[in-house]
């Protein structure tokens, strides 16, 4: 494990973190009653995946399929 980046900005606790779906993007809520967004992790363009060809795609298909 080592330290991608070190996020400062609220002045009081974080109470909660959430990662974005394409997982680029980090929201943080703190007990000073705001929410950050923070661009931790960039994706390299030359290996980012075609969004249609994921696992979660291709099972939302079959679920189409099968409610037909």
């Amino acid at each position: 494990m080592s330290r991608v980046a070190e996020l400062l900005g609220h002045t009081a606790r974080v109470l909660h973190l959430a990662l974005s779906p394409d997982a680029t993007t980090v929201l943080s809520a703190g007990a000073d009653e705001t929410l950050r967004l923070w661009k931790c992790f960039m994706v390299d363009p030359s290996k980012k995946k075609d969004p249609t060809d994921t696992k979660a795609a291709k099972s939302l298909l079959n679920l189409n399929s099968l409610i037909r």
